[in-house]
């Protein structure tokens, strides 16, 4: 089998060479049938674990493809390709360890198409490919950095997978770019004495990759405009209040059975965090400049919890 090494992570105009071609001719059933583009940190990691285990879904074994965002295999799937293709009985039992669904035939094909795709060129038809073997199961890819993808790949997507839905998981722009910058301090010495470090803090919000993950008004504008009613967002805020009620309105979207279990319980939450934030007081006046005005478009715009953003701290 052939060994997949890591490339570096390709910006969106290295793309050009898929999405500057002539449109792909529409195939409705393959691929994908949805996308659920984020955002980072509002929730998408329960989404997945609620879709894995359920009966009318296959997922692919990975939560984040980045097909569309990244070089493909990313390092994280292609070491654990490589791990699989070493060894698949060790890799299962290190799934079940984990508490993700066992490893079937499909999944096996998974795995071996990545690594056929290692190092080739992007290809809508090659990645539709890695969802053939869903059958009459609902299939979908949920990456959150989809949602700093620009229009004309969006377009494409749009366009090849006609029949495809998207969500989109909604967080209060404050509270989400926090728990990102607090994620990207995880693991290292200084983490608490650097979380209140307003010259890093501004310096990780003025990253281009941050400011488009960071107005969820312009991510749900984009992708809304090529999917029409095939778009719908849900808020991280009724996940946490009421996540039985949400996950049924997210899989009756989907085309699911709301009524048949998902392995785990609505509220299962592997990334639950008790402890409340602290910000000092010049971070929360740099958020509220940042912030404020998205805020309040949020409430305009998406109704619902985003209602209450305004009024809350920075």
């Amino acid at each position: 089998m052939p060994t997949i090494t890591d490339s570096p992570s390709r910006s969106l105009g290295a793309l050009k060479s898929l999405f500057g071609r002539a449109p792909d001719e529409a195939k409705r059933g393959d691929g994908p049938d949805f996308f659920c583009v984020g955002l980072q940190k509002a929730g998408t990691q329960w989404l997945y674990d609620q879709l894995q285990l359920h009966p009318d879904f296959w997922m692919p074994p990975f939560k984040e493809l980045h097909y569309f965002d990244r070089a493909f295999p990313t390092g994280r799937i292609a070491h654990a390709t490589e791990r699989f293709l070493a060894d698949p009985k060790r890799y299962a039992r290190s799934r079940r360890r984990r508490g993700l669904k066992p490893l079937d035939a499909r999944e096996q094909a998974f795995f071996h198409k990545v690594a056929a795709l290692a190092g080739k060129p992007k290809d809508l038809d090659a990645y539709a490919d890695l969802f053939a073997d869903k059958a009459d199961q609902i299939a979908g890819d949920i990456t959150p950095g989809y949602s700093t993808l620009g229009e004309p790949v969006i377009r494409r997507l749009a366009r090849r997978f006609p029949s495809a839905k998207v969500v989109l998981l909604l967080r209060d722009p404050v509270e989400r770019v926090w728990s990102a910058w607090r994620m990207a301090l995880e693991g290292q010495e200084d983490a608490a004495e650097r979380e209140q470090d307003l010259a890093a803090f501004t310096a990780f919000l003025d990253r281009p990759a941050v400011i488009h993950r960071s107005y969820p008004t312009r991510i749900a504008a984009k992708w809304r405009k090529r999917f029409g009613d095939r778009f719908r967002y849900f808020f991280l805020d009724d996940v946490a209040s009421n996540p039985e009620a949400t996950r049924a309105e997210i899989l009756s979207f989907l085309g699911a059975a709301a009524e048949k279990p998902s392995g785990v319980e609505p509220d299962f939450n592997r990334k639950a965090k008790a402890v409340p934030p602290y910000r000092s007081e010049p971070i929360q006046a740099l958020m509220q400049e940042r912030f404020a005005e998205e805020r309040a478009l949020c409430a305009r715009v998406f109704g619902g919890p985003a209602r209450d953003w305004p009024a809350s701290s920075y």
